[in-house]
């Protein structure tokens, strides 16, 4: 599978080259990302939207302004939505002939949740799309009207990476119009290749959690070493960041008790010495906490150590000052709320 993979990513690399038209290239690009393989084509895909965010919009294609404005706003190129500025009537709104083009106004619907506050544009774009390809979802047929009630439910980029290619993966197959069978074998096979990797990650989390002493101490707090790998799942999920994400893991998972120690356990005058000893990172007067506190305390010191030896040197003085800041700025907070 490792090779068919490596080989569809070659063969994938040539499709840049020779595209037909602006829209097929943006197109390629929204799939690509969308079905969690982007990963793989990072300088293609740097190097075309380079060139899109220079190249004027095209005011006759609806579809292709929208597109071209969601692509480029996702990368943090900053483009003024006056380009809509054809499609709008007097009173500022869409044009009513708009509705006639499904597809361009679902690729609008997608582009107007990245509009700032200040667009007031986008903000009515939003809910006029939402308003259209609601009513209008019931009567379109398959597969157009599956991707519509998918992108109704959630806007695309707001969706986690893993999840959005695990069902955009059988949408983008069943469109004939729009799938490129080439394209959807190699999104197929990394699925199944990144989730083994991550499923010997996540049973390694949990072999480290429960391996370890203290956690098993503290009974009345939420365990939760596989939502914690999911978190950091959501948040880099590309086989070269696996020690981040590992190491960002044992961090969410060691956390979690933390706040439960305030919730679910502690009262004033016990938590008032641990938040102050949590506060300073002072090691030293962690045995004359109570016991869960204590507990506690080592394990986050003892997960905070493994951290920064599991960095260069450098890197590691700036991650974990800055998780201890995070910590300590807890407990200023509980510290606060309790006094």
């Amino acid at each position: 599978m490792v090779e068919r993979r490596d080989v569809l990513v070659k063969e994938a690399r040539k499709m840049f080259v020779g595209m037909p038209d602006l829209l097929c290239e943006m197109k390629l690009i929204d799939a690509l990302q969308r079905l969690g393989i982007s990963y793989h084509f990072q300088e293609e895909i740097h190097a075309s939207l380079e060139k899109l965010s220079s190249v004027e919009f095209n005011n006759e294609s609806f579809h292709e302004i929208s597109l071209q404005f969601r692509l480029l706003r996702q990368e943090r190129h900053y483009i003024s939505c006056d380009v809509f500025q054809s499609f709008r009537d007097n009173q500022g709104n869409l044009k009513d002939t708009l509705g006639a083009d499904v597809r361009a106004l679902l690729a609008l619907y997608e582009a107007a949740h990245l509009g700032t506050p200040k667009e007031q544009f986008l903000t009515k774009a939003q809910k006029q799309t939402i308003s259209l390809l609601t009513s209008m979802v019931d009567h379109l047929e398959k597969p157009l009207a599956n991707k519509v009630r998918h992108a109704l439910q959630t806007p695309s980029f707001r969706r986690m990476k893993r999840l959005e290619a695990r069902l955009y993966i059988p949408l983008y197959e069943e469109d004939k119009e729009e799938c490129n069978e080439l394209v959807l074998e190699l999104a197929t096979i990394d699925f199944y290749l990144l989730q083994r990797i991550h499923r010997e990650e996540v049973k390694e989390i949990c072999e480290w959690y429960h391996g370890l002493e203290s956690p098993r101490k503290l009974f009345y707090a939420r365990h939760r070493p596989t939502e914690a790998y999911f978190w950091a799942l959501g948040v880099c999920y590309e086989p070269q960041y696996a020690k981040a994400r590992k190491l960002l893991a044992k961090f969410i998972a060691t956390i979690t008790p933390y706040d439960d120690t305030f919730d679910n356990y502690g009262i004033w005058e016990e938590l008032e010495p641990f938040a102050n000893v949590m506060q300073r990172w002072n090691m030293k007067e962690v045995e004359q906490l109570g016991e869960c506190y204590r507990e506690y305390a080592h394990f986050m010191f003892g997960t905070m150590i493994e951290i920064e030896n599991a960095l260069p040197d450098d890197i590691a003085r700036r991650n974990v000052d800055t998780i201890r800041a995070i910590v300590a700025f807890n407990s200023l907070l509980f510290n606060l709320h309790f006094s």
